[in-house]
């Protein structure tokens, strides 16, 4: 396979390079220092346009063909990349239910979650004391987030006339319902989709905190 194949998936799905920028302007995630994580990846390698060094962990055997030349790989983000340095990209086959268990805990400075599933209750152990978490309310993951209290959200995300803002004041009106109470952890596991919020996002921006309940 060859760059041609991330390239026509990311016409189809969109690009996404805006929108990581916008959370690596947010979270410092474009140093040289940080590191990104991102299971359930398939072939979209936009965050590496953004982020220098991620790793991508997927279980489809056609990423697993596509990151097999980590050259064509790490040239196309070369070529689109908004940062100085060269791109760092791994790959990890695999199912994230399962592989990230095996992963090094706290190694990892941003996870991402785009419709995947509930990533962000297997990735937490991977992220380091005060990491990120992107994800939207794909199979109701956000939801999930929001539940879990090793999770606190820090911004809403926007995606307005071809741009994306990250909105960090007034977050409580974020997560309400349309129509109350909140689904627990496993009428949402057991539906597997999103809630319908009074004020939804695109995608909403966590900070991971291993050590304590959420504070407000």
């Amino acid at each position: 396979m060859t760059s041609r194949d991330f390239t026509d998936y990311i016409h189809h799905i969109g690009d996404r390079t805006d929108l990581f920028l916008a959370v690596a302007a947010h979270t410092g995630a474009d140093t040289g220092n940080h590191r990104t994580l991102y299971p359930g990846s398939y072939l979209d390698l936009t965050p590496s346009y953004a982020l220098p060094d991620v790793t991508y962990l997927d279980s489809d055997p056609r990423a697993r063909k596509a990151f097999a030349d980590p050259a064509s790989a790490v040239g196309l983000a070369g070529r689109h990349r908004h940062y100085p340095q060269d791109p760092e990209i791994t790959f990890i086959s695999g199912d994230y239910t399962r592989t990230l268990r095996e992963l090094p805990a706290a190694e990892w400075d941003l996870a991402i979650s785009l419709y995947a599933g509930p990533v962000s209750e297997h990735v937490a152990r991977c992220l380091r004391p005060g990491g990120w978490l992107l994800a939207n309310n794909s199979h109701a993951d956000a939801g999930l987030a929001h539940l879990n209290p090793a999770y606190r959200l820090a911004a809403a995300i926007h995606h307005r006339s071809g741009r994306y803002r990250l909105a960090t004041d007034d977050l409580d009106r974020y997560f309400l319902p349309k129509a109350p109470p909140h689904p627990t952890r496993e009428q949402l596991h057991a539906t597997g989709r999103g809630t319908a919020y009074t004020h939804p996002a695109t995608a909403y921006l966590f900070q991971h905190l291993p050590l304590g309940p959420r504070s407000g």
